[in-house]
């Protein structure tokens, strides 16, 4: 079987992270999803960016590093201030981080289906509203990431349309609820591929028994991979998507 593969965080090897350069070059190259990090501001906008703090990939215009200070605590405005391209490359000079309505449009305008990453659950309500909100306005083809059965059901209450992404406990007992809080919505159970991006991650990893399991309950997905040996093993264990940070290419 020959996986689809999942940009994560767009293609990030080769282009900033969480920005519309990384999701337009994933649409360009053939990449079947795009995943992102939601966050959001202290006025309420709801923005694509992976860490809590803007330290690490913000700068300010000059090029010196931004202030390494939560997302949450920063006005909209003040976060458009940031460049997001730099920290990467000077030719990525310009890119901002984009907003959900912005990520919607884009994914919209080149039928690139987009996964929010699961960091949503820990949003507070009135934030969830908007996002959800925003989510059934857009049309947009969107998959929310789940990792408990309870957040499943949230997602799928809160939405008309769109797949539902699970990368929690990996026990029958939490497979089956899943699968249950999911409904007839397209499900895809993620397992998590040992490695050198993945030694922080504790929970099960991937082997043919997990994997065999997983798919009794949905569509399996293999995180996080950047080797074609790595691709083949997982594919071998019945991978019907692989996410990678653009190393592995469709």
């Amino acid at each position: 079987m020959t996986a689809k593969l999942q940009a994560h965080r767009g293609v990030s090897t080769d282009y900033p992270e969480n920005t519309l350069a990384a999701f337009n070059a994933a649409a360009d190259e053939g990449y079947a999803i795009v995943e992102c990090d939601p966050k959001y501001t202290s006025d309420g906008v709801i923005v694509m960016h992976h860490d809590r703090t803007t330290g690490r990939t913000g700068r300010n215009a000059d090029g010196s590093a931004a202030p390494d200070v939560p997302v949450s605590d920063l006005t909209f405005d003040e976060l458009r201030k940031l460049d997001f391209g730099l920290w990467k490359d000077e030719r990525f000079r310009g890119e901002k981080a984009p907003t959900l309505s912005e990520t919607l449009e884009f994914s919209t305008a080149r039928r690139m289906p987009i996964k929010l990453d699961n960091v949503w659950q820990g949003f507070p309500e009135n934030i969830k509203e908007k996002l959800f909100s925003e989510l059934r306005a857009s049309g947009a083809d969107v998959g929310i990431t789940c990792n408990t059965p309870e957040h499943v059901r949230y997602a799928v209450e809160h939405t008309t349309r769109g797949a539902i992404h699970y990368d929690g406990a990996l026990d029958e007992a939490s497979l089956a609820a899943v699968r249950a809080s999911a409904g007839n919505r397209e499900l895809y159970v993620w397992v998590c591929y040992d490695n050198e991006l993945t030694g922080w991650f504790k929970g099960e990893k991937a082997t043919a028994e997990v994997c065999a399991g997983a798919k009794r309950y949905g569509k399996l997905g293999v995180w996080i991979l950047s080797r074609e040996d790595e691709r083949e093993r997982a594919e071998a264990f019945g991978a019907e998507i692989i996410e990678t940070t653009g190393s592995l290419k469709p």
